[in-house]
């Protein structure tokens, strides 16, 4: 055992390593480097919590080391930080900004003999940044000083010599406040881990997170133009945490409000809840904020006439459940008025309203939208769709767009809702593009390059042969449909392909480049080794026999989320829940697939037959 110094400090309550070792370099004259050095313990050690370091560091002070580990944060690994027995991102428990209430610093100079730079000590409740209260002195914590680099910063006696003036005189005292509801629960978490609320049943970061960007959307309410500034920070957290302490009610009702009085109808979600969406739908998408992000994503889809057409929160809706008038005029191509009128008649919707905000529900509904005779002429058809007259006239000789009324001595009509959800299902799963560049194309440039007909490119979508689909950003219709080009010309047997390379195979299912040539290198699934007509080499292509080899036995995580008409990020979750691992019988990356035989064994899906396969 380390002998203790002859001169050391008292250890405070609640005390961080960091703090106790630059208090003990002071008190023996010398910088915490050098000190860390001399006694062969780094300052980085004590600052990362490492438990043998603070073991040390406490025989060197005399204080008891599981009083030191108590409150000192723990590094684990990529950026993450566990303390007081929950994870936090370095973010959250290593700021810039030291804060501190300067009247605990008052009291530890007060208490002791030495120098009030050697006396003064950081607490550890003080280190999570969604802490700002003093529960001991009724006041808000204060910024102690900011900087960047983390030796200087955590060195605090270096930095107390300059500002124990200005604490012992009350220059710096924090805000008079009574404690929020918010204040005691973070509090409570600290000291005594999760109770029975509804928020303890997630990790308390994730859970402070969500309580100020739900704070943050639901201050706009009241100050809608107004910037909260950092010392009222506090505010926010209680906002959010007031709706949170109802439960998934309280927080739907706040989510409801906005929605209601934020912004315009026409808005989206985007808008309505600012912060709130973005670092959800963008950010924040580790498992700890799975519950979050799920409650916002369902509450949109039930209160936001979104379809398959619409992107949320990042990712494709892949089913319609709520129309509004406006969505549902359009889809059955009516004046919202009328449509409105109607839609009361049969007891959907009040007579009275607003015309977008208003939502029903979409499946009760189809029967009698479907019913609403709804007819246009082939040129509205092609103006909707985005359809040039030369490839409707093509299309319509390939047995597409059969006109709904055609009898002699009538002028050919055309059901626009068939038509626009036959273009939907076409698009069904696409991935969005922003830019094409020469991969991708549209159905009419495909169809010229390769001097073929549309129509066969509609047959092999169809069919579900194409398995990389696209919807050009900022275009609708027909027009928006895209094809990845060298996976088409692969699925067309062209005389100088053999086969479809690697690098498209893996990109159609799923998959990177790397992983998919690593489970062919590896023997998992079979490649079938042919000459580049361009360039000579021999090299693997994935024929008709080997994607239905690999499709037989494998199925990768997007497949399986479309398969399932689910998210991919809710699909992970329920995988990992299962305790359903990826491919890996040999600890190697093949990427996120999975064994059609372990899913069925463990009764999740059950791979598709022919039909099951068709879009």
């Amino acid at each position: 055992m380390t002998s203790r110094l002859p001169l050391t400090v008292s250890f405070n309550l609640r005390e961080t390593g960091f703090s106790l070792m630059s208090r003990l370099a002071a008190r023996n004259g010398i910088e915490v480097s050098e000190f860390g050095r001399d006694m062969r313990l780094p300052f980085k050690s004590v600052i990362d919590g490492d438990p043998d370091a603070l073991r040390h560091l406490a025989d060197l002070s005399g204080c008891n080391s599981d009083d030191l580990r108590a409150w000192s944060p723990h590094y684990i690994a990529s950026r993450s930080y566990l303390f007081r027995g929950e994870p936090y991102h370095a973010r959250g428990i290593r700021s810039t900004i030291v804060r501190g209430c300067p009247l605990c610093l008052r009291e530890d100079a007060e208490a002791s003999v030495l120098p009030p730079y050697q006396a003064m000590a950081i607490k550890g409740d003080w280190l999570p940044r969604h802490s700002t209260y003093c529960h001991l002195h009724g006041r808000s914590l204060v910024d102690l000083w900011k900087e960047s680099n983390l030796t200087r910063r955590l060195d605090t006696a270096e930095r107390f010599k300059k500002i124990a003036p200005a604490i012992m005189s009350g220059e710096l005292d924090g805000d008079v406040r009574e404690p929020t509801d918010f204040d005691e629960y973070l509090s409570r978490r600290l000291l005594h881990g999760a109770g029975d609320a509804w928020l303890d049943q997630y990790r308390l970061y994730a859970a402070c997170v969500f309580c100020d960007l739900l704070g943050r959307a639901l201050v706009r309410l009241e100050c809608p133009t107004s910037r909260v500034d950092a010392g009222s920070s506090w505010a926010l957290y209680q906002m959010g945490y007031e709706a949170c302490s109802e439960g998934e009610t309280g927080i739907l009702a706040a989510l409801n409000h906005l929605r209601v009085q934020i912004g315009e109808p026409w808005e989206g979600p985007k808008m309505k809840y600012g912060a709130l969406y973005d670092r959800l739908a963008y950010d924040l998408t580790d498992d700890d904020y799975a519950p979050f992000r799920a409650l916002l994503r369902n509450h949109i889809l039930e209160t936001w006439p979104l379809g398959p057409m619409d992107e949320l929160m990042g990712e494709p809706v892949l089913e319609r459940k709520k129309h509004s008038v406006i969505t549902a005029a359009h889809e059955v191509g009516m004046d919202p008025r009328l449509l409105r009128k109607l839609l009361a008649d049969a007891g959907i919707l009040d007579s009275e309203g607003d015309d977008q905000r208003d939502v029903f529900d979409a499946n009760l509904a189809a029967p009698f939208l479907n019913s609403i005779d709804q007819q246009v002429s082939a040129l509205e058809l092609q103006k909707d769709l985005r359809l040039s007259r030369s490839q409707f006239d093509l299309l319509r000789k390939d047995g597409y767009f059969t006109p709904t009324l055609g009898a002699a001595g009538h002028k050919p009509l055309w059901d626009l809702r068939q038509a626009r959800a036959f273009i939907n299902d076409l698009l069904r799963g696409a991935e969005t593009i922003v830019s094409p560049g020469r991969h991708w194309v549209d159905l009419a440039k495909a169809s010229q390059r390769l001097k073929i007909r549309p129509g066969q490119v509609i047959d092999l979508i169809s069919d579900g042969r194409l398995n990389r689909i696209g919807r050009l950003e900022g275009e609708t219709g027909y027009a928006s449909i895209l094809v990845f080009f060298e996976e088409l010309k692969n699925v067309l047997n062209r005389p100088n392909a053999p086969g479809m390379t690697i690098d498209a195979f893996a990109r159609s299912v799923g998959l990177k480049p790397r992983q998919a040539g690593r489970l062919i290198r590896k023997g998992h699934t079979s490649a079938t080794m042919a000459r580049n007509p361009k360039t000579h080499a021999r090299q693997y292509y994935m024929q008709e026999q080997d994607i239905a080899a690999f499709k037989g036995n494998f199925v990768t995580l997007r497949e399986l989320a479309i398969l399932r008409g689910q998210s991919w990020q809710s699909l992970r979750a329920a995988l990992k829940k299962d305790q359903v691992s990826q491919f890996s019988p040999d600890g190697l990356d093949y990427g996120p697939v999975f064994q059609w035989a372990v899913l069925e064994a463990r009764g999740i899906a059950n791979r598709p037959g022919p039909q099951d396969g068709n879009r």
